[in-house]
């Protein structure tokens, strides 16, 4: 399904309406709460005041929730799946770790990523809300995955916790021949990222997801899998967002990007950085110990109606 047939898809879902049309209809209260905003409309029920959201069961560590008001109760539940339905109002992030509050990184307590708070009418542009933070950088917002591209994207998603990397030497699979690309070069990258509706980030996008990171520091060996390193956790929650792995990105020509490399790898140390960057890379076709992250632009349709994917497969 590509995106415009997402979104028209959507035309007939419910309305929502809210006091500030600019913020998300879902509010963190502290690390492990969540309430709907006051003056939010949805679902038939107006909430008057904030009103905190039910959670179903205990909160698990790198998953990802989705909010239903039904009979004007509003429940969260672990999403299996892209949360839809005419009942979602939205979803969240449960992340292993704080975001950063300055620029020595974040914390290893979980916590709801205020970032990641999404509803139907504030939400990625993507058909997968799912894993993803959205970035206020000067002059526009985007989303960008909380964590790195895993092996398993095709399946799974582009931010997953807990998954293997995607690498050189762990590939993806190339869904255009259902078979793993043979090389995680730029063009890899980019194909396994868009089949997601999601592209790369480009040069004035990384430094500002990766903003509030410790700088010129790494986590001194391969991280093999997605997860946390706190001080390389940026202010709005990127994980392993520098001194991790090298990650595919452009330099931001609108006409002919070219590849770049940002952030440095576990072997950078003191090159590591939201700044640190190989623009306009002459060797797009090497592949070894790079990987990928996914960005997406913000929608915020109007009239304010549910612009998500309505594939099945939620969990509730």
């Amino acid at each position: 399904m590509t995106m415009r047939k997402t979104i028209a898809a959507a035309s007939a879902a419910r309305l929502i309406s809210k006091a500030d049309p600019d913020a998300p209809a879902l509010v963190a209260i502290g690390r492990d709460a969540v309430a709907i905003r006051a003056g939010t409309v949805f679902g038939g029920r107006r909430f008057e005041v904030e009103t905190p959201v039910e959670i179903k069961g205990a909160l698990v560590v790198g998953a990802d929730y989705g909010v239903t008001v039904s009979a004007g109760r509003a429940r969260a539940w672990q999403a299996g799946g892209i949360p839809d339905g005419d009942d979602v109002l939205g979803g969240f992030h449960y992340a292993p770790g704080g975001n950063a509050l300055a620029r020595s990184g974040g914390d290893d307590m979980p916590a709801i990523n205020p970032c990641s708070l999404w509803d139907v009418a504030f939400r990625p542009a993507c058909p997968d809300p799912r894993g993803m933070a959205l970035v206020d950088k000067p002059g526009g917002r985007f989303w960008c995955d909380i964590y790195l591209t895993g092996q398993d994207c095709y399946l799974s998603g582009t931010s997953r916790y807990g998954v293997t990397i995607a690498d050189g030497d762990s590939c993806p699979i190339d869904g255009a021949t259902s078979e793993r690309f043979p090389r995680f070069d730029y063009a890899a990258a980019v194909a396994a990222i868009a089949a997601h509706g999601k592209g790369l980030l480009g040069l004035d996008e990384f430094p500002a997801a990766a903003f509030g990171v410790t700088e010129k520091t790494s986590c001194k060996r391969d991280p093999k899998t997605t997860g946390l390193d706190a001080p390389r956790t940026s202010r709005f929650g990127i994980m392993q967002a520098t001194g991790n792995m090298w990650i595919w990105g452009h330099d931001g020509d609108p006409d002919t990007p070219r590849a770049s490399l940002f952030g440095g790898s576990w072997l950078s140390d003191g090159y590591a950085g939201s700044r640190s960057a190989l623009v306009a890379c002459r060797w797009p076709g090497i592949s070894g110990n790079f990987g990928a992250r996914g960005r997406s632009d913000h929608l915020q349709p109007a009239p304010r109606r549910d612009s998500g994917d309505v594939r099945k497969g939620a969990s509730r």
